[in-house]
């Protein structure tokens, strides 16, 4: 399994019950504290619970906060390359991310700096092999002095990746009515999990794809790797 290690470190520490939050620089260098919260393009941390950090999502590797473990990744947005946060759901021969859910940063008071995610992504498959990722995915770099709110429900964007069998790949997992987009989401899980028996008989007979029903394959997949 390709996997970066110091990633693996922190899926463990998600796992074990350490409590303190903690970011890992790209240097390896570790801050420990609080993290405060995280609006996808950068991460804020009270450093040792005394000084304000904010880092970006390009000098940080990944970090652990509230029991869950967040990974740098590389976007392509047009002619240019950003690096957003992403949730490790599940990690194994298959890797499963969240993308989004609201802005989890809150206003930050007597700060010059401001966050304000400005997201669109699209339902194409286009993936991101280790670095860019295509597929019509696009993410606007706004600040303002107020972190945006979702006005419904928020929107959470799940992908999947076999690490040395393909790029990464958006799964649109939710309120799936098109038959196309079914098919869409049947042949990539397929080509991740398709070499289960079970498993892909799971797949080829769902009708669903909610996310639940996927993460719980992508677990029972991964078991059967150990």
């Amino acid at each position: 399994m390709k996997f970066p290690f110091l990633t693996f470190i922190l899926f463990l520490f998600a796992n074990s019950g350490f409590a303190q939050d903690f970011i890992v620089k790209n240097n390896d260098d570790v801050i420990r504290g609080t993290v405060k919260g995280t609006d996808y393009f950068s991460v804020y941390i009270s450093a040792n619970d005394e000084a304000d950090v904010i880092l970006p999502a390009k000098d940080v590797k990944n970090f652990f906060w509230n029991g869950n473990s967040f990974v740098s990744k590389g976007f392509a947005n047009g002619k240019n390359f950003e690096y957003r946060f992403v949730k490790l759901i599940e990690m194994g021969t298959v890797n499963l991310y969240s993308f989004g859910g609201g802005t989890l940063v809150p206003a930050v008071k007597e700060k010059k700096v401001k966050f304000r995610p400005s997201v669109g992504i699209g339902t194409g498959t286009g993936g991101f092999g280790g670095m860019g990722m295509g597929g019509g995915i696009s993410i606007g770099g706004g600040r303002s002095a107020a972190p945006e709110r979702p006005a419904g429900a928020p929107v959470i964007r799940y992908f999947i990746e076999k690490p040395g069998a393909g790029p990464l790949q958006e799964v649109p997992m939710k309120a799936i009515t098109d038959e196309d987009k079914k098919a869409n989401v049947k042949s990539i899980l397929l080509q991740k999990l398709g070499d289960n028996a079970g498993l892909k008989a799971k797949v080829e007979s769902s009708t669903d794809f909610n996310s639940r029903e996927v993460i719980e394959w992508v677990k029972e997949y991964n078991a059967t790797k150990k």
